[in-house]
């Protein structure tokens, strides 16, 4: 119980803006950088640092890269909106890029104007409302599932259904996959849906293309594919984060109580241009003092040996 009151505690210190801001944060995949904050409107470019940082100390964000500096949702994060997220998970460097990137193109996009669909049950509305059967959506354990897609409404009027680029698997697998996820869709509300592949660099753009014309695309049965899904590239995207911050020592569900998680676990993040994407991994070791997670285990240690 005294953790429950600690926890209300905090969430008492949270005005409605900084709450809005998670939800968006959540909804969109749980990571931002400081720009992408300031563009998110959290408050005032001259005082998003200093509101991330209060977040970050009142446990709802997490600092999980130094340069640029990239903030994570928590599990607190998850518990104040009643969302049971993987957003709020470890993830690998090249799955935090991409995520990045997706906050990347929600920015963009909603310059155009879009106007994005962020609640699941409102996402699976859109398409039934427009007449697609639920049975036509892609579905994980016999329900309609949409978590891993944005949906937005076009400037068109029409729908559409975005899926950020990972640099693994390889883009062709992750091309069929998404086509025959929507395939049934597009049959049902043919004119009215568009999919989108949104792209980092130009080399992932240029592999993609011609890729729409491949035999085994084209088998999926759907007549003027070009016309259904389109490769979108980002224009500025956020630069390549180089290392994460994760203590390698502790279990995952004890980071976020970390105050100054230092590196102990490195991945390092290489873009290539004419590779895409190259992941190595580093090991460090991490210091006691560096976590007071540590510091505390090292000090019941010691008193139980004294003993």
């Amino acid at each position: 119980m005294a953790g429950m009151g600690y926890f209300r505690d905090r969430i008492a210190l949270l005005d409605k803006g900084s709450q809005e801001f998670l939800t968006v944060l959540v909804a969109i995949g749980g990571y931002c950088t400081v720009s992408q904050a300031e563009a998110l409107k959290i408050v005032k470019s001259t005082r998003a640092r200093a509101r991330l940082r209060a977040l970050e100390r009142l446990g709802f964000l997490r600092r999980v890269a130094a340069y640029p500096v990239v903030y994570q949702v928590t599990k607190s994060t998850t518990r104040l909106l009643q969302r049971d997220s993987s957003n709020r998970r470890r993830h690998r460097l090249a799955t935090v890029q991409a995520r990045l990137l997706g906050v990347d193109f929600y920015l963009e996009a909603c310059g155009w104007p879009a106007e994005f669909v962020l609640d699941h049950e409102r996402k699976i509305a859109t398409f039934t409302d427009a007449g697609c059967p639920l049975n036509a959506l892609p579905q994980r354990g016999g329900k309609p599932y949409l978590s891993e897609q944005f949906v937005l409404w076009l400037p068109d009027g029409r729908i559409g259904v975005a899926m950020v680029d990972q640099p693994h698997p390889r883009a062709f697998s992750q091309l069929r996959q998404f086509v025959r996820e929507f395939q049934p869709a597009l049959r049902q509300i043919r004119g009215e849906l568009e999919l989108l592949i949104v792209l980092g660099n130009h080399h992932r753009q240029r592999l993609y293309r011609p890729l729409l014309a491949h035999p085994l695309i084209r088998k999926l049965g759907l007549e003027k594919l070009e016309n259904a899904i389109k490769p979108y590239l980002v224009r500025r995207p956020t630069q390549s984060v180089v290392t994460l911050l994760w203590p390698a020592s502790c279990p995952h569900e004890e980071i976020h109580d970390l105050t100054h998680p230092q590196v102990a676990s490195r991945e390092l993040w290489i873009p290539d241009d004419a590779l895409g994407y190259h992941v190595t991994r580093e090991l460090t070791t991490l210091k006691v003092e560096d976590c007071e997670f540590c510091e505390d285990r090292a000090a019941q240690e010691s008193a139980r040996r004294r003993a």
